[in-house]
């Protein structure tokens, strides 16, 4: 029993390697030797009021309305309508999908675009080539206020197939004389790439008095 006493104190104790004491953080310290005072909110009608909070200590981060409990959160959508559209088209004339946009509209001047591909079914209707098949249309429209009496406009529509080209361009220029008198003034012109005959140019001069 006493060698093994003895063979007991005489072998050294183990070398053991302790980890180094990491350094507290300065910021951590602060709050631990000042800790923070709770923040009392007061709900006003059902809904968390930041205004009614105390003044928050330096070095404390201020709580948005938005995060608090109770807040709900909100998806807000910007209430901005939409330039663009795609709609079908469907006549007993002509079938298709059209394309387009506004590219600019305020009180003073507007300008749209669109753009149309589709079958035509009748021949020379609503502004089309002289026969049936696949057709590309493009259609621009454009408004002009000059001053606070007179407005310009111009209106193109062009389609193109199997059958050659179609255009039509109307300019047309409108006076307000009177409140109840306006003179209304345009030149329109229609082209056809197969068919001569629908080659013309109109121009008019009307004078509308509104009772």
């Amino acid at each position: 029993m006493l060698p093994l006493l003895w063979l007991a104190f005489s072998v050294p104790a183990p070398v053991v390697e302790l980890a180094p004491v990491p350094v507290m953080d300065a910021v951590v310290v602060q709050r631990l030797a000042d800790p923070p005072r709770c923040l009392a909110a007061r709900c006003a009608s059902g809904e968390w009021q930041v205004g009614a909070m105390p003044a928050i200590p330096a070095g404390q981060l201020r709580i948005d309305g938005d995060d608090l409990p109770g807040a709900g959160g909100r998806l807000r959508v910007a209430a901005q309508p939409r330039k663009d559209w795609v709609k079908a088209q469907g006549s007993n004339a002509r079938v298709g999908m059209q394309y387009g946009m506004q590219a600019l509209k305020s009180e003073y001047a507007s300008l749209a675009w669109a753009i149309d591909t589709g079958y035509r079914l009748q021949g020379y209707a609503e502004d089309g080539i002289a026969g049936t098949g696949p057709v590309l249309r493009g259609n621009l429209e454009w408004r002009q206020a000059l001053g606070e009496r007179t407005r310009l406009s111009q209106t193109t529509r062009i389609e193109t197939g199997q059958h050659g080209t179609y255009l039509r361009n109307s300019l047309q220029l409108k006076f307000q004389l009177q409140p109840a008198l306006t003179l209304d003034t345009g030149v329109e012109l229609r082209r056809d790439s197969e068919v001569t005959g629908r080659n013309q140019t109109d121009a008019k001069l009307n004078l509308r008095y509104v009772f």
